[in-house]
């Protein structure tokens, strides 16, 4: 058997480096001292034989020969973290499951009956935007995502649908103006205040597309910024503005009469789907398990 002479290691760091362009902020993510960076970078390159950096206004550019192994140290990254993934999961210790706010109390309950029947499992919950699951399932730092369906191109994850129309409902206080129409047009929300979450949410794409398709001159106002449901409520219920959930997240409150649905001419859906990482060849038997009773969940009537 050949053992090769290349340090493994220092072709991880030389990714890091190259990838963040700055020897701190490799460090920083290897928990690593800069000068150890440094000193495994010289020696990689002493190997090599050739420079493969030039360091320009204190960031780390790559040399032509350097672009050369980028490819190769980003293929080995990879791989490296799919066997540290699928090891982890022969386990079946431990799952990171990213959940967008707009599904989280929908997926909640499944979890919480997964753990019971698999208390062998630690899941971690992680209540993010779509774009940052899609991230942490693209770097293996999430094992799972349920998200609002968007554009995947860029990102190394395969995709299963759990559901292709789930109903999005505009809603505030029973006590705003705005619910007292019989008929809200788009143009009645033109001066609304909007309860969303931050700069990268779909949801507030959403509002703001929908608005413009409208003719709708104005841009959105957002009054408050949140990523969680339960909070959001509260500030729609407190007449603090206007929000767009998922219906089954506020049934409960359109119930009460602590919310109203605003009847605008048209109904808004959105699909729902499971991401992973494309580097797992095989999905393990817990993921596939949560994955039926997550879409289980998801067929259930709202109201």
């Amino acid at each position: 058997m050949t053992i090769l002479n290349l340090d493994a290691n220092q072709l991880i760091i030389f990714y890091y480096v190259a990838r963040e362009e700055s020897v701190s902020l490799a460090a920083e993510k290897l928990c690593l001292t800069q000068p150890t960076i440094t000193y495994h970078l010289k020696a990689l390159e002493k190997y090599a034989g050739v420079k493969l950096f030039n360091i320009k206004k204190q960031r780390f550019c790559l040399t032509e020969a350097g672009k050369g192994l980028y490819k190769y140290s980003k293929a080995a990254w990879s791989q490296l973290n799919s066997a540290d993934t699928y090891l982890h999961m022969l386990k079946e210790t431990y799952i990171c499951i990213g959940v967008s706010p707009l599904f989280h109390n929908i997926v909640t309950p499944v979890l919480t009956r997964m753990s019971k029947l698999h208390p062998e499992v630690n899941l971690q919950i992680v209540s993010t935007v779509t774009n940052k699951i899609l991230e942490g399932v693209s770097d293996l730092e999430i094992n799972l995502g349920i998200v609002l369906r968007t554009d995947y191109s860029d990102h190394n994850v395969k995709v299963q649908e759990i559901s292709g129309k789930e109903k999005l409902v505009f809603v505030a206080s029973p006590d705003s103006p705005i619910v007292k129409k019989p008929r809200v047009e788009w143009s009645d929300l033109e001066n609304s205040m909007y309860i969303v979450g931050p700069q990268d949410s779909l949801v507030r794409s959403i509002i703001t597309d929908k608005l413009k398709a409208a003719g709708v001159a104005k841009s959105p106002r957002f009054a408050v910024e949140t990523l969680n449901v339960d909070c959001g409520k509260i500030f729609a219920q407190e007449g603090n503005g206007v929000g767009l959930w998922y219906i089954k997240d506020v049934e409960a409150e359109i119930l009460a009469g602590k919310l109203k649905v605003l009847p605008l001419p048209e109904d808004i859906y959105v699909a729902v789907d499971m991401i992973i990482s494309r580097d797992l060849d095989t999905i393990p038997a817990i993921m596939s398990e949560l994955f039926s009773q997550i879409k289980n969940e998801f067929c259930k009537p709202s109201i």
